[in-house]
C-alpha cells in the first residue's frame, strides 16, 4: 500500500506543478526584422515600385532565379554624391536589402539582412562583368554610407 500512495502523491504533486513550469518557459516570440528593418521594409512597401533587375550581379551575391530577372521592390532617391537606391528582395521566402550606388559609370551593390548586417558588396562596372568588392575596410565604408543615407529617410527614427 505504501507504494502506491507514494505513486499517487507523485503523480498529484507532478500534475500541480506542471502548469507552473509551462508558465515559466514560454519563449520570447521571434522577430526576424530589426525596428529600423521593420521601418524600411514598410517604408519601401509604401512608396516603392516593383522592378526587374538583371541577375548577373545579384548572381554574385547568392540571390538566384535561375537565370532569369530578379523581381524586386524597389526605392530611389538622389544625394548629393549619386543616386542612392533599396532593393527589397523576397525571392528565397524571407526579406533582404540590395543596397546600390551608382558613382559615374560604376555600381556599388551591397547585400544585408534586415537587421543590415552587410553579407557581400558587388562592383559592377557599365560596360564590364560584375565582381565580388575583397576589399572589406572600402566596402564596408560604403555600405555605411549607403545605410546612412536611408536611416535619414526612414519616418519614425
Amino acid at each position: 500500500m505504501s507504494t502506491l500512495a507514494s505513486t499517487r502523491r507523485g503523480f498529484l504533486l507532478s500534475a500541480t506543478l506542471l502548469p507552473l513550469a509551462a508558465c515559466t518557459t514560454t519563449p520570447a516570440p521571434k522577430y526576424t526584422l530589426s525596428p529600423r528593418g521593420d521601418r524600411l521594409v514598410a517604408l519601401i512597401q509604401r512608396t516603392g515600385r516593383d522592378n526587374m533587375t538583371a541577375p548577373e550581379a545579384f548572381a554574385l551575391m547568392g540571390i538566384t532565379n535561375q537565370g532569369r530577372d530578379i523581381p524586386v521592390r524597389q526605392l530611389a532617391d538622389d544625394g548629393d554624391d549619386g543616386r542612392y537606391v533599396v532593393n527589397l528582395v523576397n525571392i528565397r521566402k524571407y526579406h533582404e536589402f540590395v543596397f546600390q550606388r551608382r558613382q559615374g559609370d560604376v555600381l556599388i551593390l551591397h547585400s544585408a539582412d534586415t537587421a543590415f548586417k552587410r553579407l557581400v558588396s558587388v562592383r559592377y562596372a557599365r560596360n564590364g562583368k560584375p565582381t565580388v568588392i575583397a576589399d572589406t575596410a572600402f566596402a564596408e565604408q560604403d555600405f555605411q554610407q549607403q545605410t546612412a543615407f536611408w536611416f535619414d529617410r526612414i519616418p519614425g527614427r
